[in-house]
């Protein structure tokens, strides 16, 4: 039973522990949505949307497409940049996409986001916690 709850890696392979961890919560958590969701138009009897509807006049496609392929490009920024740099270019470029517009106040605010929240989670994380960041 001991070794059930033992985990044998090197220090420089810690960080890899809490992304799985949240992997695996935000999986389970998507799975509960999904069935809410399903038993929510079944209770009620209604068809499901469809995709049309769902993606109807109201949906920014700009920005949904424009994040999601900054997700894809953060990890590889990563790689090559290293934690806090890609962290904050990633923050700066997302949040001006989804303020829509580029003009000097939502620069100042995406870039002044962007430095605290990375500056606070690197400490917080690698200092305070001692978690080894990517």
């Amino acid at each position: 039973m001991k070794d059930l709850l033992t985990l044998e890696m090197s220090y420089s392979e810690y960080h890899l522990i809490f992304p799985k961890i949240v992997l695996i919560a935000l999986g389970i958590t998507i799975l509960m949505l999904i069935g809410r969701f399903v038993l929510k138009f079944i209770r009620e009897r209604k068809g499901f949307i469809s995709m049309k509807r769902l993606l109807s006049s109201d949906f920014d496609r700009l920005k949904f497409f424009a994040s999601l392929g900054l997700l894809f490009v953060y990890p590889l920024l990563m790689n090559g940049l290293g934690f806090v740099i890609s962290t904050v270019i990633f923050m700066i470029v997302l949040t001006l996409i989804l303020m829509g517009r580029v003009n000097q106040k939502a620069l100042m605010v995406s870039v002044t986001n962007s430095l605290t929240t990375t500056i606070v989670v690197w400490y917080v994380f690698g200092r305070v916690f001692d978690i080894t960041l990517p």
